[in-house]
């Protein structure tokens, strides 16, 4: 989804295993995959306890097809089917199944499939430090020059609303990725893990959520557009792009590289970010517009479909996507709660 977020309408489980996609109310822990996740601390907690064997409770209840995937300025990504993941193998726990061998998690094995290197995920808030590691990646998730975020929109929204914008990085060590054959276009542009490292490690970004506040209750056109000087004036008093006291924080883009589409990275990233803006209370709603295919992506994570959207964006054809943030569920303590 591209300049337009992944939780389930209510905790659930797989009813039946081998051929049911109903989801279904739970109580007990043993079926929530956040019961010791704090929906304060993001992406990093979260990934620690989203356990491969946990991914059956999140299983789809369609298999997207494969197309790009572009919202306002960044594209939403497909939803992949989660059945066959098994065992208890985690996030947390990568670098130990890479190293083991034998028979690992069906998702594990696709990460492994096509990143021969250690995967080891940090989520972060992006700054405008990111901004050519957030162009390269948006080049590489949407096809279509149309339906991106252009670097000016990219460098407005990281400068004015950092806190509204999320990514998801991993570590990777230039020469070892080198010798594995193993190249992705957002490496280059990326920043090194920290000054004067002896393996010149780099912390590169493979998915981002980039999104700022409105007035209104959807996405529109003025909602994605940017004041072009931002650059010389700190106060934007005209009635586009970001709006500090907004209430509803519209998702522009939501990209995930392509090199690691599928493997329940997008899912991962969202759920994150919708979980942050509950925890910050600083927003009622969320809004995003997406394509008719991924409506039903949407639904799982508590967004309600309004209908055709207005937004010329790209040609136009968008539908509009809201979920109330206070009603998001919470996960934490013993099992998951939705918010009355």
């Amino acid at each position: 989804m591209s300049d337009s977020g992944l939780v389930p309408s209510s905790p659930t489980r797989e009813e039946d295993k081998s051929a049911s996609d109903e989801w279904e109310d739970v109580d007990d822990d043993s079926s929530d995959p956040f019961k010791y996740a704090r929906p304060t601390l993001g992406l990093g907690s979260l990934m620690s306890t989203f356990s491969a064997g946990n991914l059956r409770n999140y299983r789809a209840e369609y298999k997207a097809e494969e197309r790009e995937n572009a919202v306002d300025d960044s594209e939403d990504m497909p939803d992949y089917d989660a059945e066959e993941a098994q065992g208890s193998g985690n996030y947390g726990r990568r670098s130990l199944l890479y190293s083991r061998g034998g028979d690992i998690d069906p998702m594990l094995r696709r990460l492994k499939e096509v990143m021969p290197l250690p995967f080891h995920p940090n989520v972060r808030p992006l700054t405008v430090s990111d901004l050519e590691s957030c162009v390269a990646l948006e080049e590489a998730a949407f096809e279509d020059p149309n339906h991106r975020s252009t670097r000016e929109k990219f460098e407005y929204r990281l400068s004015v609303c950092p806190e509204l914008c999320l990514g998801l990085f991993c570590t990777i060590v230039p020469d070892k990725a080198r010798a594995a054959g193993f190249e992705i276009s957002t490496l280059p542009v990326a920043q090194p893990v920290e000054t004067g490292r002896s393996d010149g490690a780099k912390s590169v970004l493979v998915a981002h959520i980039v999104a700022t506040r409105t007035h209104g209750k959807v996405v529109t056109d003025e909602a994605m557009d940017y004041p072009r000087d931002f650059r010389t004036k700190k106060r934007n008093t005209l009635p586009i792009g970001h709006q500090d006291n907004g209430e509803t924080v519209c998702i522009h883009s939501l990209a995930i590289h392509p090199k690691l589409q599928r493997c329940h990275l997008g899912k991962l990233i969202m759920l994150s970010y919708l979980q942050q803006l509950k925890g910050a209370k600083t927003a009622k709603s969320c809004a995003l517009i997406c394509q008719d295919y991924l409506i039903p992506f949407y639904k799982k994570f508590d967004f309600r479909h309004l209908g055709p959207s207005k937004v010329h964006f790209g040609g136009g054809g968008w539908h509009d996507m809201s979920v109330s943030i206070e009603e998001l569920p919470v996960y934490g303590g013993k099992g998951s709660k939705r918010s009355k």
